[in-house]
């Protein structure tokens, strides 16, 4: 527990007002619980010396018992509320902690940790650790306060009974001691297989064109069901420990009641004790009782916690491998971009994926790079994004290194469009702002799309901008989300552009009329075109061929068709299927 608090300490130090107020008064709601024992502690002792009337039953009963019903209700609703604000507060902290922490780490990150496994985790674990810090941290220590008060009560009425009537209630922490290991080790198989299944479900659930367009419903469905029954049988048997434990914690509570009847009859037929004390103390008993059952079962529940704030400090503590120096540079404009014997390795590969690239990039000029797939063109052009780690003094911006600016400068003055294209549920029109901070018109929109060749699709769209595109622009065809996300980058209009393979889905005369555009409103300004179909590059100032990690062939278009090697090679051929499809 203590170290649940240690590892929550950031969120309590922050309200600890809260904590405070909430244990005051729930300080207030056990004194005020303790009442009601006394009352009928009164009665039964009126009724045995012959003194209860009527008048006495209004004054001291009807009316005491109003009151404290009355001063429980308000104190008791007074604690829910506030509990509440707390837990809210906790959750909201948590997922902003949760997704801040996710939106500052870097590609490496993403290998590690699946959509699926981080989704679980920001609702089940988020979950799981905001009803114990928020309500059974609190309800242990109040729980436990009842307890201690209650005990002290008694001892009052009667030190022997108290010992002889509390000695069966430790077998509950006990127990729970020896269920610890068990609980906490089902609870993190429950958390694991739930994330497992969390993954097959969002994969089901984006490539559900796929699976239909390939007939693999079924076997999709019993893929999910295999996973969703994993965490059946484990939740099952979590189930079966509270099922099997939980009526035990109740027995051991009924033997000790059952322990002060029959020892505190005993000590009123020796004189010990009467009648009215006997009863006083039961109530004080169930009071002491009932409290460590749910002790008991919280404690459980707090070991299921653990798993689950350990799960959320996976993310928490995970640190991005790309962080800016001390003292890191802003950068106004990028004139200049040089790699410098450039090499890169990705974590766990046995050989450089980049080898020995020396690269001069000026402003205003238009790089191609092509090559085999699997040759490193996306490699080199995302280490300009800073998504992964690099050796320093090995790429440059103006001279300089680029570690030594503020990796979200850098991206600020870079446009950068991926193979892979997200589209978010929202309209195409908003879709497009994603491209820029920056406060843009509704003219400056539609040139974007104008220069991406995307409005010729806008009249066949149900609400033309303002389509809504679905969860991963499932309602767009490939070439449509590519177009999109190139007019995200036009709209940004930064110094450099980098399309990534971004031309692959759209057909020639599409593709032309990109590249006039390019061409035509990105004078003076930096594109570096990553391609499979040379004809995107054709009018490059220079394009550079990667086999294998390494520049193989370097130069303008006529200087390497001249050259005849792989991009010559290339080019016929690309040039005869282009015919042969003419043809057909």
């Amino acid at each position: 527990m203590f170290g649940f608090i240690k590892q929550l300490w950031w969120f309590i130090k922050k309200n600890w007002y809260m904590y405070v107020l909430i244990v005051l008064v729930g300080l207030l709601q056990i004194l005020v619980n303790l009442l009601p024992a006394q009352i009928i502690a009164n009665i039964c002792k009126a009724i045995e010396n012959k003194e209860l009337t009527k008048s006495y039953l209004i004054n001291n009963v009807v009316i005491s018992y109003a009151v404290i019903i009355i001063l429980i209700y308000i104190i008791a609703s007074t604690k829910r509320v506030l509990q509440n604000r707390l837990k809210v507060r906790l959750y909201y902290a948590l997922q902003v902690r949760y997704m801040e922490n996710i939106l500052i780490q870097d590609a490496t990150f993403f290998e590690e940790f699946q959509s699926g496994d981080l989704l679980t985790r920001a609702l089940g674990d988020v979950k799981s650790v905001n009803f114990s810090g928020g309500n059974r941290l609190l309800n242990i220590f109040l729980e436990s306060t009842t307890v201690v008060a209650s005990i002290v009560v008694m001892i009052w009425i009667s030190p022997k009974l108290t010992l002889f009537s509390v000695l069966p209630l430790p077998i509950i922490f006990i127990m729970n001691m020896l269920l610890r290991s068990i609980v906490k080790k089902n609870w993190r198989l429950v958390r694991e297989e739930s994330s497992l299944m969390g993954n097959v479900v969002l994969e089901s659930i984006t490539n559900v064109r796929t699976i239909r367009a390939y007939s693999k419903e079924e076997e999709n469905y019993k893929k999910n069901l295999k996973y969703s029954d994993r965490v059946y049988q484990i939740e099952k048997k979590n189930l079966k420990i509270n099922v099997i434990f939980q009526p035990l914690f109740q027995s051991i509570v009924a033997v000790s009641t059952l322990i002060a009847y029959g020892l505190g009859s005993n000590m009123i037929l020796n004189g010990e004790l009467d009648v009215s004390g006997l009863v006083k103390f039961v109530l004080y008993l169930n009071m002491c009782s009932q409290p460590l059952t749910t002790i008991g079962n919280m404690i459980m529940n707090f070991h299921q916690s653990l798993i689950s704030l350990d799960r959320l400090n996976d993310v928490f503590f995970a640190k991005p491998k790309v962080i800016d120096k001390k003292g890191a540079l802003d950068i106004s404009d990028i004139s200049k971009i040089e790699y410098k014997n450039f090499s890169f390795r990705y974590d766990g590969d046995n050989s450089d994926t980049l080898k020995n690239i020396n690269l001069v990039i000026d402003e205003g000029k238009t790089i191609g790079i092509v090559g085999h797939t699997g040759s490193g063109k996306s490699t080199l052009v995302r280490q300009l994004v800073r998504q992964l780690p690099i050796e320093e003094n090995t790429l440059f911006i103006n001279d300089i290194p680029i570690e030594d600016f503020k990796k979200e400068e850098i991206r600020r003055n870079i446009a950068y469009v991926p193979q892979e294209h997200i589209m978010f549920s929202r309209s195409v029109y908003k879709n497009v702002l994603i491209g820029t901070t920056k406060e843009v018109s509704e003219e400056d929109v539609d040139k974007a799309i104008i220069q991406a060749d995307f409005m010729k699709d806008i009249p066949y769209l149900p609400e033309g901008l303002d389509t809504i595109v679905g969860e991963y622009g499932v309602t767009l065809s490939g070439g449509q989300k590519q177009r999109l996300a190139i007019a995200r980058a036009f709209l940004k209009d930064s110094k450099v552009l980098i399309l990534d393979d971004s031309l692959s889905a759209v057909d020639g005369t599409t593709e032309a009329n990109i590249l006039k555009s390019l061409k035509l409103n990105r004078k003076g300004k930096t594109n570096i075109i990553v391609a499979h179909r040379l004809s995107a590059v054709m009018d490059a100032d220079f394009i550079i061929v990667l086999d294998n990690g390494t520049i193989v062939e370097s130069g303008n278009h006529n200087e390497l068709i001249k050259k005849k090697g792989w991009y010559y090679e290339q080019f016929i051929s690309q040039q005869m299927d282009n015919k042969e499809v003419d043809y057909e």
